[in-house]
């Protein structure tokens, strides 16, 4: 009698390690498929937070008084607004075929889509936008590449001093 007893209780510890690996087997597709949504929502976070942030400073320095190292006023140079961008963007790889440079005029509703602007007057406007797209390294759902865009809009501070 004790021997049967002291087999059922070894019999009982081998199912449940047997249970315990079946429930893991069915319960680890789930959690590594949760971990791989939580890593690309982070990725897809840091490129959105990469584009908003390298608009926002490149903007900001267009938007400066200053004459830039080059030897021209900021919101003429180009090349330095780009630089802007692409070294604030941090972990997001940003090209100049990215950023797109404009200026507009909301009194008079004059746009110039080329950088450096040809004409420009007090309280123009820069406006530099940052196109990236966001494609997913896990293939875990047939997802498109998410197009992200981000763009700033500016008063350029031009021949006004603070003293």
């Amino acid at each position: 009698m004790e021997n049967l007893q002291r087999e059922r209780s070894t019999m009982t510890k081998r199912h449940r390690k047997g249970q315990g690996l079946v429930e893991f087997a069915v319960v680890l597709p789930m959690i590594l498929t949760l971990i791989m949504g939580i890593v690309e929502f982070g990725r897809l976070m840091i490129i959105y937070t990469g584009a908003a942030t390298a608009s926002r400073e490149a903007a900001r320095y267009g938007a400066s008084v200053g004459i830039s190292p080059s030897g021209i006023e900021h919101y003429q140079d180009c090349d330095g607004i780009r630089a802007t961008a692409k070294r604030i963007s941090g972990l997001t790889p940003i090209e100049d075929s990215d950023i797109t440079i404009q200026y507009d005029n909301p009194t008079t509703g004059f746009f110039e889509a080329s950088c450096p602007p040809s004409q420009f007057e007090l309280g123009d406007r820069i406006i530099v936008q940052v196109n990236l797209t966001f494609d997913p390294i896990v293939p875990l759902v047939n997802v498109p590449p998410i197009p992200i865009a981000s763009e700033t809009k500016r008063t350029v501070l031009r021949d006004i001093y603070i003293k």
